[in-house]
Formats: structure tokens, sequence, C-alpha cells
């Protein structure tokens, strides 16, 4: 396993696959792109190459670029959604439901969703979808791009340097770092779920008449 680390962080691809792995995950959430990351931060603290600040700066680039194509694509279906909701009384009140959401919550919830599994491309398509400022969007996903992938490259980094010898076990320490990271930006995001519902359209009891259980 340690070899595959060091040839993934010497390789002269490994800031293309890093950005790559970052920018396409919001559309396939199966790519493991923090797991990228975060070997190749082990990598580097055994190799030295890259320089960590490029691994962060690549990760960070394809965030921000999959965020925005995402945005993109839900904007341009925005008007098609939107129209098909308020054919009704119903759909109308949810569509602007998750709009308010959106705008009381929208920057949590762009930083948080890089971190809750499948929020990040459900944040970046309904932030397009329900007409969430552009700007505002932009400078969110930034700071949320940049914390990200800063925060994935040093754990990787630290678990490769306290195990120096043993690149697995470092690894092993970082990914664990970062499932705790993630469990913790999950139940910030429930905690702010479950206050959201009750703000939903007719509460909870009115949802569950109408059937609606999530959005």
């Amino acid at each position: 396993m340690s070899q595959y680390v060091d040839l993934l962080a010497t390789s002269r691809w490994v800031l293309v696959v890093v950005l790559a792995a970052a920018m396409f995950d919001v559309i396939l959430p199966f790519i493991p792109s923090e797991t990228i990351i975060v070997a190749v931060g082990v990598g580097v603290a055994g190799t030295g190459r890259p320089l960590l600040i490029w691994v962060i700066l690549a990760a960070a680039a394809g965030v921000l670029c999959g965020d925005g194509l995402a945005y993109l694509i839900g904007h341009r279906s925005g008007p098609g959604v939107t129209r098909r909701l308020r054919g009704g009384r119903r759909g109308a009140a949810i569509h602007d439901w998750v709009s308010a959401v959106m705008r009381r919550h929208g920057g949590p919830l762009i930083i948080l969703g890089r971190y809750v599994p499948g929020a990040r491309s459900a944040t970046a398509f309904t932030a397009g979808a329900v007409g969430y400022p552009a700007r505002r969007y932009a400078g969110f996903t930034v700071v949320g791009a940049v914390v990200w992938a800063t925060q994935s490259a040093l754990l990787g980094y630290a678990g490769g340097v306290v195990f120096a010898d043993r690149p697995l076990a470092g690894f092993a320490a970082a990914w664990l770092g970062a499932g705790v990271v993630t469990l913790a930006a999950m139940l910030v995001q429930r905690g702010r779920e479950s206050r959201d519902r009750t703000a939903a359209p007719g509460g909870d009891r009115g949802r569950r008449r109408q059937g609606v259980t999530s959005l």
C-alpha cells in the first residue's frame, strides 16, 4: 500500500487527478475525492513532492469548477422546475420553502455540504434552480473549497509525518480524522434540518398529511 501512496504522490499527473476528482464528484458522488487528497497528503509527507500548497490549490480549484458547473446546470433547469412546482398550491409552497431555506442558511449549507455525503450535489443544483444569488454562492463556495481542501490535505500530511515509517497507518489515522470531521458536519446539518422542518409548509403535521416527508 505504501508504494502506491508514494507512486500517487510523485506522479506527474497527481495534481490533475486531485483536481479532476474534486471537480467531478459533485456529479459522480461515488468518486472518493477526499480519500485521494488524504492519500496524496500522506505521500507528500514521505516524498516531499509535490508541494502541499499545490495539492490544496488543485483540490480547491476542482471544487470551484465542479460546484460552478452544478450551479449552472441547476440554474438552466430551474425555470422548468419552478413552472412545474408552481402549477399547484402544494408545489408552490414547497418551492417557496426551499427558496427561503437557501436564503436563510445558504452559506452554512454550501460550506457544510462539502462534508455531508450527497449534500454537495443537492446544494449546488438546488442553489442554481431556486435562483440563489450567483455572487453569494461563489463566495461561500470559495470559503468551503479552501477549508475542505486544506483540511483534507493537512490531515493526510499530518498522518504521514506522525507515522513516517508506516504510511498505511498514517493514511488510516488521517482518514479516521476526516471521518470525525464529516460526522460533526452531519450532526450540525441535521440540527439545522430539524429546526427548519417546523417552518416547512404546514409544519410536520401538514407535511405528513400531504405526503411530503423531505426535500
